[in-house]
């Protein structure tokens, strides 16, 4: 593996020559890391892997046209060449007069501690195989009939970014996690469920019982029964509204509203869900899964609001449609044109979990499923594989396979509470959510 002095190296010659070559502007990442992975199946370890990687990937602008070319020899004639290809396939391109310019070298960017640690970046197969085989033998202890599955894994990398304005930037990073799903069946009775645990440093990854609670899950998907299609309220998991939620930000990337092909279009400034709804994206949280002092292109990260009490305030942007919208990047940019979101986090409500479920006569908890709507039409319709019915505001009986549908306008529209408790994951908060009013088509 090479050090980022070697990288920007690397990076800074496929720029130059890109630039030599008749790009107006350039800009390449290079990488170095080494992955480690441990695969479960059928209640056993099924394979053990090791990989070691390195790429070079070049940009180059010509009129606005974008030529890409990569390597994956870290070399400086390699990284020369994939310069030149990325020059010549731009100067083929077709021009976008939409483009202004790259992202220029920041006066400061902002410090986030805690996205290497060198316990993860030197960890060893065999811990990573120990983790995997306390949590077969833990789920196995709750249930002997169950069937695991899974994976196990930590990453080390180390990146640069150059571009042809003068940005020279150098980060290491790391991270670990770790997934089992448990599958029991009892006749022609199936549960399943699965336990997961992600961080980028060792004192954030608790590994520990993930296998005993996806089995405990498991057991309590036995005997699941179909329901009456209602309209009814729907609550959702930490997991779950953490998604949704995460959802509203990746549906404002600006890209989209740009190509007008997104359901977010003309919504700055108005409002889009309930009064309940502050949602802040925060990059520069220490040790946070999504956490980055700039972004993909080397502009500055920093903390934005984008829906305060219900009203959106802002799309994400990257250069280019920044540039092309005429307003200020948000630094959230791929090297690819569209914007991507880091850590969403919520403003916390005044209820408990607990005291939403038990204001719930009758209605839904979904335990785990995506609520993603279109990305043009806004509509929503997905399958809930993993809920339970709530009667008398007590979670009742497991719920058969069923489906919600509607508008994703609508079901932020309609949260009617926010938990004031919730799961911590490293950079983000997940509370409990309610919505009212939701289409559940159990097909009872």
């Amino acid at each position: 593996m090479l050090n980022t002095d070697i990288l920007i190296k690397l990076a800074e010659a496929a720029c130059e020559a890109a630039i030599d070559t008749g790009a107006e502007f350039a800009d390449v990442t290079s990488s170095s890391g080494r992955s480690l992975s441990v695969q479960l199946e059928l209640s056993a370890v099924r394979s053990c892997d090791a990989n070691l990687s390195g790429r070079i990937s070049v940009r180059a602008i010509y009129k606005g046209g974008t030529g890409w070319s990569s390597t994956d020899k870290l070399n400086i004639e390699s990284a020369v060449e994939a310069g030149r290809n990325a020059a010549r396939l731009a100067k083929l391109a077709e021009p976008d007069p939409d483009f202004v310019t790259l992202p220029s070298p920041a006066d400061s960017y902002p410090e986030v501690p805690g996205l290497f640690d060198p316990k993860v970046a030197d960890m060893g197969v065999k811990e990573i195989i120990k983790f995997s085989i306390e949590n077969i033998d833990g789920a196995l202890a709750v249930a002997p009939e169950a069937v695991l599955c899974g994976v196990f894994s930590s990453n080390y990398a180390a990146g640069a970014l150059v571009n042809s304005l003068g940005v020279r930037l150098a980060e290491e990073e790391t991270s670990i996690s770790g997934q089992i799903i448990a599958v029991i069946r009892r006749g022609d009775d199936v549960g399943s469920y699965f336990g997961l645990d992600s961080a980028r440093v060792m004192a954030d990854f608790v590994p520990e019982g993930l296998g005993a609670k996806a089995a405990q899950q498991a057991l309590k998907f036995l005997g699941a029964r179909k329901i009456e299609t209602a309209n009814m309220p729907i609550v959702l998991s930490p997991l779950t509204a953490s998604l949704m939620l995460n959802g509203v930000v990746s549906n404002c990337d600006a890209e989209g509203i740009s190509r007008g092909r997104s359901f977010m279009m003309g919504k700055v400034g108005q409002k889009i869900a309930s009064d309940l709804v502050t949602l802040v994206d925060d990059p520069n949280i220490p040790r946070g899964l999504g956490s980055r002092p700039y972004d993909a292109e080397g502009f500055p990260s920093r903390p934005l609001t984008i829906v305060e009490n219900g009203v959106l305030k802002t799309y994400i942007y990257s250069s280019y449609t920044a540039g092309k919208a005429k307003v200020a990047n948000t630094g959230h940019g791929t090297r690819r044109g569209g914007a991507s979101p880091s850590n969403v986090n919520p403003k916390l409500g005044d209820k408990t979990a607990e005291e939403i479920i038990k204001s719930t006569k009758n209605g839904l908890y979904i335990n785990m499923g995506g609520i993603s709507p279109n990305p043009t039409t806004g509509d929503v319709s997905a399958s809930v594989d993993f809920g339970f019915k709530i009667e008398n505001g007590e979670l009742a009986y497991p719920v058969a396979s069923s489906l919600i549908g509607g508008s994703f306008l609508t079901m932020l529209q309609n949260i009617d509470a926010i938990s004031s408790d919730y799961r911590e994951e490293p950079g983000m908060i997940m509370p409990t959510i309610r919505i009212q009013d939701v289409l559940v088509a159990g097909g009872g």
